[in-house]
């Protein structure tokens, strides 16, 4: 029975820290985040405290929740630019869980094949020329992805043209600057046009 327990709590610390860095934990598939902490006090008691913090965005935002076909706002636009970058806390694998179709698409390898790679220390663009493919295929999908949203604010009048060309290449520098992370360098704060 103690090696059953020790065998769980193995595969949990292999796997919890993977599922993670995809966004595909229970966590993140839920509309809600909340958090419980426990607090002992000096007599031996503890309290539990719960929080919600309210609805997430659509499930194909990921971790943020930002869920391209409902941007409406230039905010949330700046927001899903921002997205793009990844989470560096999650080292080269920056959250998978919002663009993985397109990654399952172009690179055509299994995710768990994708996380062997990038626990190898590639990242997406070498992944990418590793299997022939040329990263810029990768990019152009992966803002392509996104990109549904500055026509959406285009066509509502929210942006004028110029304002989407400016919002669509900040785009294509954020997948770029995603796909050919090397590990160290500080993610750049996106935090909407120059005026």
């Amino acid at each position: 029975m103690k090696l059953r327990t020790t065998l769980a709590a193995l595969l949990l610390t292999t796997v919890v820290p993977v599922a993670a860095a995809c966004g595909t934990t229970s966590e993140t598939a839920s509309t809600t985040s909340s958090s419980t902490s426990i607090s002992a006090s000096a007599d031996g008691s503890t309290t539990e405290t719960s929080t919600d913090a309210g609805p997430r965005g659509g499930g194909q935002g990921g971790p943020r929740g930002i869920d391209v076909s409902s941007v409406t706002t230039e905010d949330q636009l700046v927001e899903l630019i921002q997205e793009a970058y990844g989470d560096a806390g999650l080292g080269l694998h920056r959250g998978h869980q919002p663009v993985e179709d397109v990654l399952d698409e172009v690179l055509t390898i299994s995710h768990d094949e994708l996380h062997v790679r990038m626990d190898a220390g590639q990242n997406l663009a070498a992944v990418a020329e590793d299997l022939g493919i040329d990263p810029q295929t990768l990019i152009d999908a992966l803002v392509a992805k996104y990109s549904p949203a500055i026509d959406t604010l285009l066509a509502d009048g929210t942006i004028t043209q110029d304002e989407a060309d400016q919002y669509l290449a900040a785009l294509e520098e954020a997948f770029t600057f995603r796909a050919s992370w090397d590990g160290e360098e500080a993610t750049p704060t996106f935090s909407g046009l120059d005026a």
